[in-house]
């Protein structure tokens, strides 16, 4: 049988290393698991409950494609109060998850020979959206002795009459970058000088550590028109499952994308959409505890790795995920991919490879897992790594 060509991409390399995982653990085998992208705390249970409301209260029908009126008002003010953005009901899209958002804008923004820059490392999914948009991916490289982060005059020299898109993750996967107010500014000016669009990626805006302030795209006045925001549930509302996102944009850009997301979806499920809104309502209540829960994880990870193998991790500013050399291990291999293929067949702990990332020689590790979880892990690793 033949398919699409927009089938003739790679396969979720974090999605392929965390099911492999799970697969082991079924089969009865103890696996430390430092591959998932979620943090492994359970969904608040003001958030459960209103879920079950709902479905006792019959609302289980089909809502707006655009999302239930209440979360998109909830979310929006959400996003105004806290990161200074100026969003209405109109220009807010409730999606399936924010992977979803980010695959409605490439379908609606791009066309073939559309070249859409992406900073590397970057999340998986990025450059196989672009491919699905028969679009062109450009990455560009950064360095960690640069923080991984890009700048205007890397930008400037990736840009092209094809450019029409810069996907940035603020609060990145895998390397937890933060980016300041400074340093967005000299970013959208340059994106305003060669009249591209923004797509900022913030799904960890709620997990970022050690009292810095997240500084999110849409607080910029002078580029609001050039800047799309996409938002997410899951990561510091601990609802991965539960397939929850939204979009923030122009009021134009939002209606092409609720035509796209009505043929395809038909929006998010109505269930998630209540339990979403109560989230919202107690977010005061929920990111600063689960904030604390990430932190304190992240320090108990990168305190016992340090023990263990003799090197000391800048801890990530942001998000779930150490993104580390194989050089830290102590180790003299360059192919991560080799390497975290063995590890998992021989030590039974998932790790992704930074090759999923763009980033060769390096692995990313989540330090979502429980504490105890996360010190038998690195037990694990050096128990089969320092022999």
């Amino acid at each position: 049988m033949n398919f699409s060509p927009r089938t003739h991409i790679s396969p979720s390399r974090t999605v392929a290393v965390n099911s492999l995982a799970l697969e082991k653990r079924l089969a009865g085998e103890r696996v430390y698991n430092l591959s998932a992208g979620e943090p492994m705390i359970g969904t608040p249970a003001v958030i459960s409950r209103a879920a079950m409301d709902a479905i006792d209260a019959g609302k289980t029908h089909y809502e707006s494609v655009s999302g239930i009126p209440a979360l998109r008002d909830a979310v929006s003010t959400w996003m105004n109060t806290t990161y200074g953005s100026h969003f209405s009901r109109t220009q807010t899209l409730v999606t399936a998850g924010g992977k979803h958002g980010v695959s409605l804008l490439v379908d609606a923004m791009l066309i073939p020979g559309d070249e859409a820059l992406i900073v590397a490392p970057y999340w998986v999914s990025y450059v196989s959206q672009v491919e699905m948009a028969g679009a062109t991916p450009v990455v560009i490289p950064t360095a960690e002795k640069d923080g991984w982060k890009v700048t205007p005059a890397d930008i400037d020299a990736h840009c092209t009459a094809q450019t029409k898109l810069l996907i940035l993750n603020n609060g990145s996967n895998p390397a937890g970058v933060l980016y300041t107010t400074q340093e967005l500014q000299a970013i959208l000016d340059m994106a305003a000088q060669h009249d591209i669009v923004v797509i900022s990626d913030e799904v960890y805006s709620g997990l970022v550590y050690d009292g810095v302030d997240y500084i999110s795209c849409a607080s910029f006045a002078d580029h609001v028109s050039r800047v799309i925001v996409v938002q997410s549930m899951s990561k510091h509302f601990a609802m991965t499952g539960w397939r929850v996102g939204f979009v923030f944009a122009d009021e134009q850009i939002i209606r092409v994308l609720c035509t796209l997301q009505g043929q395809t979806t038909s929006g998010a499920s109505t269930i998630s959409q209540w339990a979403a809104l109560a989230g919202l309502q107690h977010a005061d209540d929920i990111v600063p505890v689960h904030r604390a829960q990430m932190q304190a994880r992240r320090d108990v990870f990168c305190q016992r790795f340090g023990e263990a193998f003799g090197h000391a991790l800048p801890p990530a500013g942001s998000g779930l995920y150490q993104f580390i050399p194989l050089t830290a291990f102590g180790i003299v291999e360059t192919d991560a991919d080799a390497f975290c293929t063995r590890v998992l067949a021989e030590a039974n702990v998932a790790m992704v490879p930074g090759e999923a990332f763009g980033v060769g020689g390096y692995v990313r590790c989540s330090f979502g897992e429980t504490e105890e979880e996360l010190k038998d892990a690195i037990e694990a690793l050096h128990a089969y790594l320092v022999k």
